[in-house]
């Protein structure tokens, strides 16, 4: 399977293994986490797998580029999609936890202190360094946002907290040199988790909510007929 997928990737890039990391590190998900092992990966890349420090530089670079236009664009695209059904749908599913524990902080901190905003951005902080998948510069930066963080505040909580989880990552890939292709499996695996778990909570959470309505649907109804 490795050198399945070795050959098509650097099929794909023409063995540019600098432009598959920076590439990777873009997207949601892989963001820098995913990135770092694939570009230090020697069953992927053979001897053009990259050093520790390069594959971390080029994986922060990609996947930090993207933090200034997603607080740009994130709250008109949500209110522009909320409006459709489908959309709505998904947005809820992915945001759900993000807007819940945003808004739990937001009820018990008082606005505009400075140690609150110190507060709210190490919460930022330590989120998007927690090197696991659904954490990270994307959802990071869109909590942040939801947390009422100005732009500068974002930049360095969320900058801040990609480059720790780089480290992080880069430490364990360093550690265990031939087997990045596996960190990178456990990644994938992780993911799949995750989303299932999410996937369990989302549904019960939806039975919760159904069912809170109808008894509040069956009170009404018992009260009008008093």
């Amino acid at each position: 399977m490795t050198q399945t997928l070795s050959q098509f990737f650097v099929d794909i890039f023409n063995g540019n293994v600098l432009l598959a990391t920076f590439l990777l590190s873009l997207i949601p998900v892989f963001e820098l986490k995913g990135a770092i092992p694939f570009g230090m990966s020697i069953p992927f890349w053979g001897e053009n797998a990259l050093s520790s420090w390069s594959a971390l530089g080029i994986a922060f670079l990609g996947s930090t580029l993207v933090m200034p236009f997603i607080v740009i664009i994130f709250r008109p695209i949500i209110r522009k999609l909320d409006n459709y059904k489908f959309f709505h749908n998904i947005i809820k599913f992915f945001t759900d936890d993000i807007r819940n524990t945003s808004s739990f902080i937001k009820a018990h901190k008082k606005t505009g202190s400075v140690k609150n905003i110190i507060i709210k951005m190490l919460y930022v902080l330590l989120f998007v360094a927690f090197p696991v998948p659904l954490t990270g510069v994307w959802s990071g930066t869109c909590f942040a946002v939801l947390l009422g963080l100005d732009f500068w505040q974002i930049c360095i909580s969320v900058i801040l907290g990609n480059f720790i989880c780089g480290l992080i990552v880069t430490f364990v890939c360093v550690i265990f040199p031939n087997s990045t292709n596996i960190i990178l499996y456990v990644f994938f695996a992780l993911f799949i988790i995750m989303i299932i778990i999410k996937f369990i909570i989302h549904f019960i959470r939806k039975r919760k909510q159904k069912n809170c309505d109808k008894e509040k649907i069956a009170e009404e109804k018992i009260i009008e007929d008093k």
